[in-house]
């Protein structure tokens, strides 16, 4: 009985390759016919003793770990009284092999799931392309309209500023002069500068509360600072002061677009054509509708 050198695992002389891992396993009997002597290097096993080739990692005689010490020895042999075995082992190449074919495996796998990918990523491609699947792209929400505000050249440019302060200038000497109040919070709305425009509005609404006009330009201002429920909210009240306030109703759509509420936002839509189709504010509310 013997070891594999591989792995230590028991064998005898009837086979040609390790039962447990695999490795070849060949025995060379050497037969010394004339009286010779030699010198190797051996390794003694710490467990029994055994002295084993350089080259075996585990004992042939009780299959442990080799960790003895490496010792050279003579030997003398005559013809037929010495017989030298020798377990020889392929085991690494054996194991090369394994793993070889285990890296073949893996990539293959990969190679399947990157194609499967890919196929997927084509058809759904596909889908999104012919219309069945939505890209979640959406729709630019459209500017909001404020041709209800008293003055057409917004933006801000250094004319503009210099009226701002002149205004800014005169409102605070005047308080009462709520001409130049509403005459100021337009040029701020137009010029970005919605905070100061909502407290001039304010002012103005205190005295003339019914002024629908007003009141939709504070509602942009909320607009623009992302305030959609107070937006909302004074749109609405406008509508109440001036039912037919198509500017309100057009505006309401786009507040409430803006802020996902589809079903209000159609049905604003819907009563600003209603109110007048062939109007500007009509033809737009038309677009919207057929456009979301």
């Amino acid at each position: 009985m013997n070891y594999c050198p591989e792995c230590g695992f028991k064998i005898d002389g009837k086979y040609n390759f390790c039962p447990n891992c695999g490795s070849k396993i060949t025995l060379e009997i050497n037969d010394h016919s004339e009286t010779s002597e030699q010198t190797a290097e051996i390794i003694i096993c710490k467990n029994c003793g055994e002295e084993n080739p350089i080259e075996n990692v585990n004992c042939f005689s009780c299959g442990v770990s080799l960790k003895g010490s490496i010792a050279k020895k003579q030997n003398k042999s005559k013809q037929g009284s010495v017989k030298n075995v020798r377990i020889n082992s392929s085991g690494n190449n054996a194991n090369d092999d394994k793993k070889k074919a285990n890296q073949e495996k893996i990539l293959d796998s990969k190679k399947v799931l990157v194609i499967t990918a890919a196929v997927v990523a084509i058809f759904v491609l596909a889908l999104v392309v012919s219309g069945v699947f939505d890209s979640g792209t959406q729709t630019e929400v459209p500017r909001i309209s404020n041709e209800s505000s008293s003055t057409n050249n917004g933006g801000v440019n250094l004319a503009n500023m210099q009226e701002i302060n002149q205004l800014e200038s005169k409102v605070k000497e005047n308080p009462d002069d709520l001409e130049s109040t509403l005459h100021l919070a337009h040029m701020q709305q137009d010029a970005g500068f919605s905070e100061k425009a909502i407290e001039n509005y304010k002012k103005y609404l205190s005295k003339f509360p019914e002024d629908a006009d007003v009141r939709v330009d504070m509602g942009i201002c909320y607009y623009n600072l992302n305030d959609y429920d107070t937006a909302i909210k004074e749109m609405e009240a406008a509508i109440k002061y001036q039912p037919k306030h198509q500017i309100a109703y057009l505006n309401l759509g786009i507040v409430n677009l803006t802020a996902k509420n589809l079903e209000a936002s159609r049905e604003w839509f819907q009563k600003t054509v209603e109110l007048d189709p062939n109007s500007e504010a009509g033809k737009r509310a038309q677009e919207l509708l057929h456009s979301h």
